[in-house]
């Protein structure tokens, strides 16, 4: 795909990733987790209500070493997005990204606990308004694509997530803002 044709402006463009490049991150991505990264997300968890709330008692962290990541693999239309820009930042028309590069997709992905809000849930950009572009890989699609979701950083969860797009390609071209899409009165 000619990808200097899709956007209509382009903020920032990284060098894009080597072949052997992605095909480590196409094979690491979603390995399971690492006692490293368990241990990080682990001690990254607080009791979120003050001693005199009668919910502190309530409260229990999250295990992150029961969390399964999607065992799918990604769109071949994003690969070869991060052979031209191993992420980025791009824009049409009110719609606009900030893609993840190779090494930063699953660091998001553990930085924002989507295995704990959204199973299944893969984000790959977000717009630079807090909402992410997340695959939804619940289950597998013959095409390779996955239907891409939005769903605000502060507030991840299917039932308050929109669709946005059901491929790549679509969403890449698309023009409206993943603001209006979700908060449509």
């Amino acid at each position: 795909m000619n990808w200097d044709s899709v956007f209509e402006v382009c903020y920032r463009k990284h060098p894009g990733a080597e072949a052997e490049e992605l095909m480590r991150f196409a094979g690491e991505w979603s390995k399971p987790l690492s006692q490293a990264e368990k241990a990080d997300i682990t001690g990254r968890q607080r009791n979120p209500f003050p001693v005199t709330d009668p919910l502190h008692s309530l409260y229990r962290p999250f295990d992150p070493g029961l969390w399964a990541l999607p065992a799918l693999p990604l769109p071949a239309l994003y690969l070869d997005f991060l052979s031209y820009s191993n992420g980025g930042e791009f824009g049409n028309g009110e719609r606009f990204f900030q893609f993840f590069g190779t090494d930063d997709l699953r660091a998001m992905m553990l930085a924002y606990e989507f295995p704990q809000y959204m199973p299944g849930g893969v984000p790959f950009a977000m717009d630079g308004s807090g909402h992410h572009y997340i695959w939804d890989m619940r289950s597998p699609h013959g095409s390779g694509e996955y239907p891409i979701l939005a769903a605000h950083s502060g507030n991840l969860g299917y039932d308050d997530a929109a669709r946005v797009a059901d491929s790549f390609e679509e969403l890449c071209r698309g023009t409206e803002s993943v603001e209006d899409i979700l908060y449509k009165s």
